[in-house]
């Protein structure tokens, strides 16, 4: 029986890959949102039927699909970065796969796209974004209105963050979009309006302004209403395929 699916340990964290029937030599590494999760035999992407059909279509495309547990509400913590840099090595070493990977990040995922790719642009082909949360100062401040979900997001970020909650704030204000380095990796961003809670006005168009004064390489498509993850994965790959044309 040909194998599908393999899971396995890294840093302490389980990650997961999933195997395609005609491989096309290519790697996505995705980042999820905070209700993402990966355990020792299942995960979050299997257990949404939208997010299901969405990897099997990937897949069906020839695409090594990647990802980890990644510390979870890791709100884009330096810790979870490093993790991801450390399975991007082993998958490297274990797999015959091009050296330059794509990455899907949704929602919080982000905050560890935007950090990380411009550190390791020679290892990334192309960026998606899917309802991105782009400016963690922004959604932290917006949380303070709410005081049942700002004690949850405050316990969160002071564990992703190790530290306490003075020494916190003074860190998520620093935590500014404009304090991103530029991404010059071509990037998409596909952002519902009516589907998540960072805003298109405070999270995507700041940091399509940023890069693009520099790179133009960010592009946005936005819709009205909700987009389940299966509806996504036709754009999804006909903006991979764009960037496979150098290898």
């Amino acid at each position: 029986m040909k194998i599908k699916e393999r899971y396995f340990i890294v840093g302490g964290e389980w990650n997961v890959i999933h195997l395609p029937s005609k491989p096309n030599g290519f790697a996505i590494f995705i980042i999820g949102d905070v209700n993402h999760y990966v355990q020792s035999n299942s995960s979050s992407w299997h257990q949404r039927p939208d997010q299901a059909k969405f990897i099997e279509t990937l897949k069906g495309a020839g695409y090594t699909i990647v990802y980890s547990n990644l510390f979870g509400r890791n709100w884009g913590s330096d810790e979870a970065c490093r993790l991801l840099q450390r399975l991007y090595d082993e998958v490297m070493k274990k797999e015959i796969l091009n050296k330059k990977v794509h990455l899907i990040a949704e929602g919080m995922g982000a905050l560890v796209a935007a950090k990380l790719v411009p550190e390791m642009e020679a290892s990334f082909r192309s960026v998606v974004m899917i309802n991105p949360c782009l400016s963690l100062k922004e959604y932290f401040e917006n949380e303070k209105n709410n005081k049942l979900f700002y004690k949850r997001i405050l316990k969160e970020l002071k564990s992703a963050y190790y530290l306490e909650e003075t020494e916190l704030e003074k860190a998520i204000i620093a935590m500014d979009i404009n304090n991103y380095k530029i991404i010059s990796v071509p990037t998409k961003i596909f952002h519902c309006i009516q589907a998540t809670p960072y805003s298109l006005q405070s999270h995507v168009r700041p940091y399509e302004q940023l890069c693009n004064k520099v790179t133009s390489n960010v592009e946005v498509s936005i819709y009205l209403k909700s987009k389940p993850f299966q509806e996504l994965a036709k754009p999804t790959i006909h903006f991979l395929k764009k960037h496979q044309k150098f290898l």
